[in-house]
């Protein structure tokens, strides 16, 4: 398969040599490295004239110990007295320096500040606000976190992390550091590159989305079939049962900031649903999971159902099972999914989940808090329409409210969201900052539109996207962009006909757009196509703003412009 491309920037005030090497054997992304000469990061992010800023990167990484940065910092080391107020005037140097190159990438990263070597001496003093080395650096990390939360696209990575995954004794190297310059070992490296790819993920939409669970042994100890749910290993004075509930509590915080739960478990179904809703130390219930496949069939099958029912990718999904087989025969049968090694004592369980990298998100918005009950909902419509003769019956059936208005900045979040994460009905698949997607709203010749949907089963939210660029009374259909949740009730029929009658009014009669083929955006050119909008061999079109109109009578429609 063809890996995308990634252009990174690096800057680090060490020799960075040996993450490189590993970076170029990442099989994520086909990475374009930037580098530049190690111990330069002021003179690297003054000078927009160097060769690493000449086009603009996807990532820039900018990876410093924190006496490169504040050399009132680096008194500290050698346990003369720091001032604090000195140490937060470099920080400011450093991150007006950020600012100066935010432009050149689409993010910026920087790993948190840690020694390049063990701090072991004068334990009593780590954390004087005189001379203690940990109470300073633990400082400039908090005040460069409530810098760097005031911006958009640049991020903290947590180093901190890697170390603890690490351990000292393999993160350090001191030959390395005296040999070469390299403070880090490559197995920290390794860490590093984990979040890295991460966090690239997740803004370009490619985290997991969806979490489906085995029962036995999984949620719980023992086999509810065979010992009954009254004796099932949940909480209680039980170490095994707390690792249990601890390992529940945290797959629940997942489904807090927007992870799907389902359940894929070969068990009676009455028995299995019994235990989840009877037993008193259950974190999950029934209600905190969108869908489950409780039967003897195969989990391949059941995960395959799952996905089609909820309309999610296969490679959205991530499966726990403890057992081996279960998992062998789900990532032989479905290799999209995405099927770790599952910890064989349960005690472990948490700390696996806490681990891995599947499930990080950049931002939540209100729609991720409640999109769990958002495919509730949408279970309760799809059963409604396996009873109804026609499509028409069933939109009639829904009372579906559209409203369409201008972009607000209370809804930018939510806005940049579907901007950057939405793949299948994608017109331009185009990318943009905050930033950018505000300066490029703010223009008066450019007009963007939020898409909002409620039917009688609940609210859906912010659902679409649909901008316009005017130039010479020419419009040119900028994007148009549908959540998949949403395709199928005759709101892109809504947004075309919004656009001709806006254009109309506005004396344009025609609005020309270009279709960006990806590979994940096909679901578009298919709906345009039996819209005909779309000629079948060009991937440019045309629409006439006064030709002929949809019907959209079983649709209330709210324009706010």
């Amino acid at each position: 398969m063809k890996k995308d491309k990634v252009s990174i920037n690096i800057i680090s005030s060490f020799n960075h040599a040996n993450f490189i090497g590993l970076l170029r054997n990442n099989n994520d992304f086909k990475w374009q490295i930037n580098d530049s000469n190690y111990n330069q990061i002021f003179q690297t992010l003054s000078d927009k004239r160097l060769n690493v800023w000449k086009k603009k990167s996807d990532i820039s990484l900018i990876w410093s110990t924190p006496e490169s940065i504040s050399p009132e910092f680096k008194k500290l080391l050698n346990y003369e007295k720091g001032n604090k107020n000195l140490i937060k005037k470099d920080i400011d140097i450093f991150f007006n320096c950020l600012k100066n190159v935010k432009k050149n990438s689409d993010v910026i990263l920087i790993p948190n500040w840690i020694l390049r070597e063990p701090n072991e001496s004068s334990i009593a003093l780590s954390f004087s606000n005189k001379l203690g080395i940990e109470y300073h650096l633990s400082y400039m990390n908090y005040y460069l976190s409530e810098l760097i939360n005031k911006e958009k696209n640049i991020y903290l990575l947590n180093s901190t992390k890697w170390l603890a995954n690490c351990g000292s004794e393999v993160t350090y190297n001191s030959k390395l550091w005296y040999l070469m310059k390299s403070p880090f070992s490559n197995e920290f490296y390794s860490e590093a590159i984990l979040d890295v790819v991460s966090i690239f993920k997740t803004l370009k939409g490619l985290s997991k989305k969806l979490l489906v669970l085995d029962l036995d042994n999984t949620l719980w100890g023992g086999i509810v079939g065979e010992v009954g749910w009254k004796n099932l290993r949940i909480g209680g004075h039980d170490y095994l049962g707390e690792a249990f509930k601890d390992f529940q509590y945290k797959i629940k915080s997942l489904k807090n900031y927007g992870i799907l739960l389902a359940l894929c478990s070969k068990n009676n179904e009455s028995t299995a649903l019994e235990a989840i809703e009877k037993h008193p130390e259950m974190v999950l219930k029934l209600d905190d999971f969108v869908s489950y496949k409780i039967n003897w069939n195969n989990k391949a099958q059941n995960i395959l159902d799952i996905t089609k029912e909820l309309n999610i990718g296969l490679q959205s999904v991530v499966f726990f099972d403890d057992t081996p087989y279960e998992r062998a025969y789900v990532k032989q049968s479905l290799p999209e999914v995405t099927v770790p090694n599952f910890p064989s004592d349960p005690v472990n369980y948490s700390s696996f989940l806490s681990k891995l990298r599947y499930f990080d998100t950049s931002f939540i918005s209100k729609e991720d808090k409640k999109r769990a009950d958002l495919y509730k909902s949408e279970f309760k419509r799809e059963k409604i329409k396996q009873n109804l003769k026609s499509h028409s019956q069933w939109l009639k059936t829904l009372e579906l409210k559209i409203t369409i208005e201008n972009a607000k900045s209370e809804n930018l979040l939510r806005t940049h969201q579907l901007l950057n994460k939405t793949n299948q009905m994608n017109l331009s698949t185009r990318r943009l900052s905050e930033k950018e997607l505000n300066s490029w709203t703010n223009k008066s010749s450019n007009k963007l539109w939020t898409i909002r949907a409620k039917d009688k089963f609940g609210d859906y939210g912010i659902i679409g996207i649909l901008s316009i660029s005017i130039k010479n009374k020419s419009a040119k259909l900028e994007d148009f962009i549908l959540s998949c949740r949403v395709v199928g009730r005759d709101i892109e029929k809504v947004m075309i006909e919004f656009v001709k009658d806006y254009c109309q009014n506005a004396k344009i009669e025609k609005i020309k757009g270009k279709y960006l083929k990806t590979k994940k955006n096909v679901l578009l050119f298919e709906n345009f196509n039996k819209l005909n909008l779309i000629d079948k061999n060009k991937y440019s079109f045309e629409i006439i703003a006064n030709n002929k109109k949809f019907d959209l009578s079983n649709i209330n429609i709210i324009k706010k412009i």
